[in-house]
C-alpha cells in the first residue's frame, strides 16, 4: 500500500498539467489524503504547489483524475480557501480556484481580483486562459466587472 501512494505522490509531482512542458510540480500540504477509488488527492494545511513560475497557495487543494491507458491523468485542479495564485507578473486571490486541464483555463471564483503590475481587475468570475496569456472578467446581477488602470 505505501508503494501505492509513493508511485501516485511521485504521478502528481510530474504531472504536466499547469504548462505543455513536463516539468515537476512540488505541492507541500500539512497533510495529504490519496482516495483511490474516487480518483482523487486532497491535500489541506498551508498547501503551496509550484511549477517552474506558477505558484498557487491554498487551504485545501484537490487533484481529480482519471486513468489514461493504465496511467493517471489529472483532470482538473481545484484550490479553496484563501486562494493566491502567481504566474511572472500575474497576481490573483479568490476564495476557489479550479484549473481545467482540457481546457488549459483556471477559473475564479469567490471575489476575484487579479493584479499585473498597478493594474487590478475583479468581477463576480474570472476566467485565466493560461496558453493565450489572457484573462476575462465577468458580472454577475448584483456585481459589474471593475478595471483599476494606470495610464502613463
Amino acid at each position: 500500500m505505501l508503494k501505492k501512494w509513493f508511485l501516485l505522490l511521485i504521478f502528481i509531482l510530474l504531472w504536466g498539467s499547469l504548462a505543455l512542458a513536463k516539468e515537476p510540480v512540488s505541492i507541500k500540504a500539512d497533510h495529504m489524503e490519496v482516495l483511490e477509488k474516487e480518483n482523487k488527492v486532497i491535500f489541506t494545511g498551508h498547501v503551496v504547489a509550484q511549477k517552474k513560475d506558477f505558484t498557487i497557495y491554498a487551504d485545501k487543494l484537490v487533484v481529480f483524475y482519471h486513468l489514461v491507458n493504465g496511467k493517471r491523468e489529472v483532470k482538473k485542479i481545484e484550490a479553496t480557501g484563501k486562494v493566491k495564485i502567481k504566474r511572472g507578473e500575474l497576481i490573483a486571490s479568490a476564495q476557489k480556484a479550479t484549473y481545467f486541464r482540457d481546457k488549459d483555463i483556471l477559473v475564479l471564483e469567490g471575489s476575484p481580483e487579479v493584479w499585473q503590475g498597478d493594474n487590478t481587475v475583479r468581477g463576480s468570475r474570472i476566467v485565466i486562459y493560461l496558453s493565450e496569456d489572457r484573462y476575462v472578467a465577468e458580472s454577475a446581477p448584483s456585481e459589474r466587472a471593475e478595471a483599476i488602470l494606470f495610464v502613463d
